[in-house]
């Protein structure tokens, strides 16, 4: 958005709704941009922050994993955003999306904190959020055909529950996994739960992060908030 008048505008009706509904701050999620197209996004939000400061309001942005996917990634300025910005909070996430040819973890901890820590590299850790999923992908592999479907932490635990199954702790990827064969079909998931949340707010730890984020609120039971909530604020 190369236009100064359409950016003003812009934050005018974001200022205005903030301050309407009360919130505590804004959370800029912008994907999907032409790289040519970076520098104008890092430029609205130094034109943000400061305007939403003189509201009391905290200014985060997402980022993704650095690679070298345009429109994914390399639009974002990241350096100049954690500048320009209160917090940025990585999506730590999908490292095999939803129609990966490939079934996968959602986010393995190995591939997180190689990429958390390239990101570092450029991010200062106490601009940085760690985001997490609270979601997992059930697939499907048949007659060499792979499909998913994104379910919540209630929904894949029901679903191991009501086929009988047991739960393993699938090495690197820091998850608990389960895999059955039914009716010529072959199911695989890592699950989202207590152990990998665990091991992911250990990574915040462990790299002195800002904090985590997460998406999203539908995808989690009450059981996980209050698992979240004891580790983060454990003395």
């Amino acid at each position: 958005m190369p236009s100064y008048e359409k950016r003003t505008k812009m934050i005018h009706q974001l200022l205005r709704l903030a301050k309407e509904n009360n919130l505590d701050g804004i959370n800029l999620d912008f994907e999907n941009v032409y790289e040519e197209d970076g520098e104008w996004f890092t430029q609205f939000v130094r034109e943000l922050t400061p305007r939403a400061h003189n509201q009391g309001l905290v200014i985060s942005v997402d980022i993704t994993f650095i690679s070298n996917s345009n429109q994914w990634s390399e639009f974002y300025e990241r350096a100049e955003l954690a500048e320009a910005a209160d917090f940025l909070i990585v999506m730590a996430y999908d490292q095999h999306w939803a129609t990966s040819p490939q079934a996968g973890s959602v986010a393995s901890l190995q591939w997180v904190e190689q990429n958390l820590q390239e990101l570092l590299e450029v991010v200062p850790n106490e601009h940085l959020l760690l985001g997490i999923p609270l979601y997992t992908r059930l697939w499907e592999e048949n007659n060499g055909e792979v499909s998913s479907t994104a379910l919540t932490m209630e929904e894949a635990e029901r679903w191991v529950k009501e086929k009988g199954l047991t739960l393993e702790l699938a090495g690197s990827t820091g998850q608990e996994y389960v895999q059955a064969t039914i009716d010529g079909t072959t199911y695989k998931m890592w699950l989202e739960n207590e152990t990998s949340l665990g091991k992911r707010i250990g990574l915040m730890e462990k790299y002195k992060l800002a904090g985590i984020a997460s998406w999203s609120i539908y995808f989690a039971d009450q059981e996980a908030w209050e698992f979240i909530n004891e580790q983060l604020y454990k003395k």
